[in-house]
């Protein structure tokens, strides 16, 4: 997805690592984390393949922040 002079990459971790026990609380709302390279490597390695341009145009800018599901991926129903 192109964004401003960028293109926006991305996807979801083969293996996410959830926060146990952790309830950041309203202060933390779109709150974002340092991006661990090591994890983002299993996305970044097919977007390499799939387009080779980024590899040698580099990467301007990161965004890690924690996704809103629940351990099993099913959705929270109710009130």
């Amino acid at each position: 997805k192109s964004q401003g002079d960028a293109l926006a990459l991305g996807g979801y971790e083969k293996n996410p690592e959830f926060v146990q026990g952790i309830c950041p609380g309203a202060e933390f709302a779109f709150g974002l984390y340092d991006l661990d390279w090591d994890t983002f490597a299993q996305n970044l390695d097919g977007h390499f393949t799939r387009c080779p341009a980024v590899e040698e145009t580099g990467i301007k800018s990161t965004v890690c922040g924690p996704e809103s599901f629940t351990p099993d991926h099913k959705p929270l129903v109710g009130p």
